[in-house]
């Protein structure tokens, strides 16, 4: 067994993830998570709206972006969350901070809240991949597209035609991140979060268990995100939810909209 899974893995040693500062410390301090398989560069129109009034944090999760990319590793949601946990350990924010995460990157930022709310005063939920158990979920339309985007997560980590080539042909499609088809060494932590962070979420769990504020966007063209679900949060306690006309990614309208809200 090799040293690095000795030290991470049977002594739970957790990973120095990569973290980018932007602006000028001393404002209002906002961490950014981002989604599967992006990285910290994913934020950079959001962070340029973002800056005047706040010192922005950008943490590349595990497996990603610049920080480690273990093929051993199992990328489940507590895995991530310890290496989050050693990042805001030496960040040594001092005050309150708000918490973005964006699709996976959400259900990240919720459960870091239930296990460590000191000091995180807002939750920002960007593009939730929200997915209940599939009996406890009340619309047909919501019931359905939940249910296909299950089995289409199943069927594409498990698939055997997931060669690098096939990787390309997906990424240009929009099917997969485009940064797997550029670095290979994403496609396992790909997998292996999907299935267990975004498969066997805990974000309903999270949010009943904190009583930290929560925001949430999804844009009404998402192809992965049920509205219906990300509208559901409401149910569970004071959880505003926030909904424009755009798809998955944080561009130009998207960033608008989170900076609109967070100038207030």
């Amino acid at each position: 067994m090799r040293f690095d899974q000795i030290w991470h893995g049977t002594l739970r040693r957790p990973y120095r993830l990569y973290v980018h500062m932007h602006g000028e410390p001393g404002k209002p301090v906002v961490v950014l998570l981002h989604g599967i398989a992006a990285s910290g560069e994913s934020w950079d129109r959001l962070i340029g709206l973002l800056e005047p009034d706040y010192f922005c944090i950008t943490i590349d999760l595990l497996g990603f972006g610049r920080s480690p990319k273990p093929q051993w590793a199992s990328y489940s949601i507590d895995q991530h969350i310890r290496s989050l946990h050693r990042a805001f350990h030496g960040l040594r924010i001092h005050g309150d901070f708000i918490l973005v995460g964006h699709s996976m990157g959400a259900l990240l930022a919720t459960n870091y809240a239930r296990r460590h709310p000191a000091h995180i005063r807002q939750l920002v939920l960007l593009s939730p991949p929200v997915y209940p158990p599939l009996d406890t979920i009340e619309g047909k339309l919501a019931l359905k597209r939940t249910d296909l985007l299950m089995r289409l997560y199943r069927a594409l980590r498990k698939s055997s035609h997931m060669t690098p080539p096939n990787v390309r042909r997906l990424s240009k499609l929009g099917m997969i991140p485009p940064s797997i088809a550029r670095s290979p060494a994403t496609w396992i932590p790909f997998k292996r979060s999907l299935e267990r962070c975004i498969e066997q979420q805990t974000i309903l769990d999270d949010i009943r268990s904190t009583s930290i504020p929560v925001d949430a966007f999804y844009g009404s063209l998402d192809t992965v995100v049920v509205g219906a679900n990300v509208r559901s949060l409401t149910k569970i306690r004071d959880v505003r939810v926030h909904s424009f006309r755009g798809k998955h990614s944080v561009g130009g309208a998207y960033s608008e909209a989170v900076a609109r809200l967070l100038a207030h």
